[in-house]
């Protein structure tokens, strides 16, 4: 049984890999496990876009717990591991994260292919002018926070500011949850709850490593985010990233964690967010055919948006003067009632895992305010 489930995962894994899936999912359903690709950020049926079948034998997720040393005997609570397979198509890192259900334990595999490199800024596609601001605003240190929804690329982000940094000599310091691809040029630390290695903590001791530059994952609580405004205030480049749907909800967001609104406009020098968008596949136009695998996408395209020092004072400002009454997004939208917008924009495309870059011109505004425009593949 073990060897029939050992094939399977190495089935499903090569197939995913040739498909260029981020996401497997695994989902228990009666005495089985449904199949599910992430492909594009859409997420599809395996015997949609693959000969597999839909559902397969639940030893599969003993396999998967076996291969990413994790503990068999617990189903109750979650588990997080990580393994390398080799695959006909190339091998790959797969992390995989288990939750108990209802029905059993559910397991989600993220794919990262091995050969995928991480970027440096000027290969993110990004215009001259944001290009020039953000090796600037890297150089002269400072905070830079990233945003975005899930999976729109914020490490990706992070890494090519990181990967620039250190070519230019600096000590780099990064503390990840979990460290998804180690990187010889700097130091990384993982995240360990059962310990007491939090974010926070962890950026605590990292400012007695005297480093020139440190990356905190993410920015969860008050906590991190206290220090990690000191750490742009002590002449640090500080980058993290934080959950938030616009540049200045981040702004936002943080005062809404209660970091003092002079400190924040002293440390916090660039915000920039980004989001992903699909691609449709021109020969069928979304409605799935070889050329695309019947997915009916072929790729997603990201749209950046940048918020400056001045634009981070203005929100500020905003604040102090009601002009925005709400940390809610919605609201603070509405409140701003046509004034000025803060935001430079620019927009790009990219290939998500084999690094082809798709260059567009600033588009018009859309209705939720962020320049969209067509890219194409270089």
């Amino acid at each position: 049984m073990v060897t029939m489930a050992g094939e399977v995962v190495d089935e499903i894994v090569a197939v995913a890999v040739w498909l260029r899936a981020s996401d497997v999912h695994f989902d228990p359903v009666a005495d089985h496990l449904a199949i599910r690709f992430r492909i594009h950020g859409k997420l599809i049926d395996a015997d949609a876009v693959s000969h597999l079948t839909r559902t397969i034998p639940r030893q599969v997720v003993g396999r998967l717990k076996v291969l990413a040393k994790l503990s068999l005997a617990e189903q109750r609570r979650p588990q997080d591991g990580q393994v390398r397979l080799e695959t006909p198509h190339g091998a790959v890192d797969v992390r995989v994260a288990t939750m108990p259900t209802v029905r059993g334990e559910r397991v989600v595999a993220r794919l990262l292919p091995v050969d995928t490199q991480w970027r440096t800024v000027a290969s993110l596609g990004l215009e001259p002018a944001h290009l020039h601001e953000v090796r600037k605003t890297a150089a002269k240190g400072g905070m830079i926070l990233v945003s975005g929804r899930v999976g729109a690329g914020k490490s990706t982000t992070l890494h090519a500011i990181l990967a620039e940094r250190s070519q230019a000599g600096d000590s780099v310091l990064t503390i990840e949850d979990p460290v998804e691809r180690k990187i010889d040029a700097y130091s990384q630390v993982e995240v360990d709850d059962r310990v007491g290695l939090t974010f926070a903590q962890g950026l605590r001791t990292a400012l007695r490593q005297d480093p020139d530059v440190i990356m905190v994952g993410e920015i969860r609580d008050e906590a991190t985010a206290q220090i990690a405004v000191r750490a742009g205030l002590l002449g640090h480049l500080m980058l993290s990233t934080i959950h938030a749907d616009s540049v200045e909800q981040v702004v936002l967001r943080l005062l809404e964690l209660g970091i003092d609104a002079s400190l924040l406009a002293s440390a916090l020098q660039l915000v920039i967010w980004q989001t992903l968008l699909p691609v449709m596949c021109e020969q069928c136009r979304g409605y799935g055919c070889g050329a695309c695998i019947g997915v009916g996408l072929v790729g997603r395209r990201a749209v950046f948006s940048l918020l400056r020092a001045d634009g981070v004072v203005d929100v500020i400002e905003a604040v102090r003067g009601k002009k925005i009454r709400s940390y809610s997004l919605r609201s603070a939208q509405s409140q701003w009632r046509g004034e000025r917008r803060l935001s430079v924009y620019g927009v790009l495309g990219t290939s998500e895992q084999d690094g082809g870059i798709a260059v567009a011109e600033q588009g018009e505004m859309d209705r939720t305010g962020y320049g969209v425009s067509p890219g194409r593949s270089e």
